[in-house]
């Protein structure tokens, strides 16, 4: 995480709309997400403020650590609390639903990961669900190099998908599967000097391309383990129910993961 989480998140709430899939959730997710849910959620707990998933329980509370993004993000939506997911601050079995998207990106693991599962645990009630959409690398890794390549062939349909395929190798790098975000912007300018040659290659906008350059100077550090990572930081009171994946590029990396708690 960053040093001083705000002033990161505060730039990251006003980028927000710059971007796109898979970084966000789009309808497909949100309609898995719905679905898997089922038509009776009950109390609801969303990790994170993401706009997309506000609105997939008629009673849910969020919580973010972070007050600028509750304030950009949240507006007059239901209850937002400032807090931490490594230490609710709710009683044990508060919610029958659990919801998040790429939460584990912003912990390392496995001790965090670790940690946070447990205090899902803690919260959800017994026989309740717990739904995250995880961003997770693949098992045969790829390099930084075989990415940028992708892209300047034009194999590589949005810059959105290029930036997490970028991450995601670095990040392989390491025994902790973490990187600096900064270090995605410094590959970039190292290994695609032209971005006249990218947008020719891929049709990509400047603008959209400019994105890559939020991550320069940045301080924030991103995890991106495998799916067999994300199942070992899974207390035993926690089952895996199903994997639902999307349809789009790169969804194959971003599956929902749908829990359940023991009754």
């Amino acid at each position: 995480m960053p040093t001083n989480p705000n002033s990161y998140w505060q730039g990251f709430a006003q980028r927000w709309n710059r971007l796109g899939s898979p970084l966000r959730p789009n309808a497909e997710d949100v309609a898995n997400f719905r679905q898997a849910m089922g038509d009776a959620p009950g109390r609801s707990l969303l990790l994170g403020v993401t706009p997309e998933l506000a609105d997939l329980a008629p009673d849910l509370t969020a919580i973010d650590n972070s007050a600028a993004m509750i304030a950009a993000l949240w507006h007059d939506r239901q209850k937002a609390v400032l807090g931490d997911w490594l230490d609710m601050p709710f009683p044990p079995a508060s919610f029958d639903t659990l919801i998040g998207d790429g939460c584990l990106v912003l912990l390392a693991q496995p001790g965090q990961h670790r940690r946070f599962f447990e205090q899902l645990a803690k919260v959800i009630a017994p026989g309740g669900k717990i739904l995250l959409r995880v961003f997770v690398n693949p098992e045969q890794r790829e390099t930084r190099e075989q990415v940028c390549n992708d892209a300047l062939a034009g194999k590589i349909e949005g810059v959105h998908a290029f930036k997490w395929r970028l991450s995601m190798a670095i990040a392989s790098e390491s025994t902790d599967y973490t990187l600096s975000v900064a270090e995605t912007a410094a590959t970039f300018d190292r290994l695609i000097p032209d971005r006249g040659a990218l947008a020719a290659a891929t049709g990509w906008r400047a603008d959209e391309i400019e994105t890559i350059d939020f991550y320069r100077g940045s301080d924030a550090r991103y995890c991106y383990p495998t799916l067999a990572q994300v199942r070992k930081a899974i207390p035993p009171t926690l089952k895996e129910h199903e994997i639902i994946y999307g349809s789009y590029e790169l969804a194959e990396r971003c599956p929902i993961l749908v829990l359940g708690a023991s009754k």
